[in-house]
């Protein structure tokens, strides 16, 4: 298990660029244009160039596309990122707004090795917090009994069963204040009382009915 601490200005800023051009490309961003400037903005203007010159991309009919070495790099880039803020939300408990920026900080120190570590105690997630997808890396695949996560959907908690509220994965603003404003907040002690036909909860001694959908997007902890 090791970190690396002896990447350049460049390395990072190439792994940065190509990071945010295989998310784009993941969302069906192709346009070269929209994305270079994107990353321009985000890294340097000179990186675009750099990235071009040494093959990591290439410009094909007004579109953007990786070559291999350079998607493999921008998925584990992202891989190492997005595990990174579950490691911090799940088992850390920091706060989701801060995640971001540490994870950042920290995406370019890590080793393949200490990501499928990180992976493997975290029961191998396939979402971060924010509920993008995580790229699967060698130890998901070697692994066919997968351990449990740490943090799980509140539809896979057991009747009865007492948990604390982690997270709640939804970019519906109006939503996510709803559900605070009943009491469903990060930190909040929660008691599933029945799954069926609703989703009934417990917390500061209220009762709530969710549906199953709603079950889904509210992560707690064991």
């Amino acid at each position: 298990m090791t970190i690396n601490t002896h990447k350049t200005k460049e390395n990072i800023d190439i792994e940065e660029a190509l990071g945010v051009i295989w998310t784009s490309v993941q969302r069906e961003q192709y346009n070269f244009e929209e994305v270079a400037k994107i990353v321009k903005a985000g890294v340097n203007g000179n990186i675009i160039d750099n990235l071009l010159n040494k093959k990591f991309i290439v410009k094909e009919n007004y579109k953007i596309k990786l070559t291999e070495t350079g998607e493999e790099i921008g998925k584990q880039l992202t891989r190492r990122h997005r595990l990174t803020e579950r490691l911090l939300a799940d088992v850390l408990e920091f706060d989701r707004q801060s995640i971001e920026k540490i994870a950042c900080d920290l995406e370019h120190n890590i080793s393949t090795d200490l990501a499928d570590s990180i992976c493997t105690l975290l029961g191998h997630p396939t979402q971060c917090p924010h509920g993008n997808p995580i790229p699967e890396g060698n130890c998901c695949k070697r692994n066919s009994n997968k351990i449990e996560s740490i943090v799980v959907p509140l539809s896979h908690v057991e009747i009865g069963e007492n948990v604390k509220l982690s997270y709640i994965v939804t970019t519906n603003h109006d939503y996510m204040h709803k559900l605070l404003s009943l009491g469903i907040v990060p930190g909040a002690i929660i008691k599933l009382h029945q799954k069926f036909p609703t989703y009934i909860i417990k917390t500061n001694e209220i009762q709530i009915a969710l549906d199953a959908e709603v079950a889904n997007l509210i992560y707690v902890r064991k």
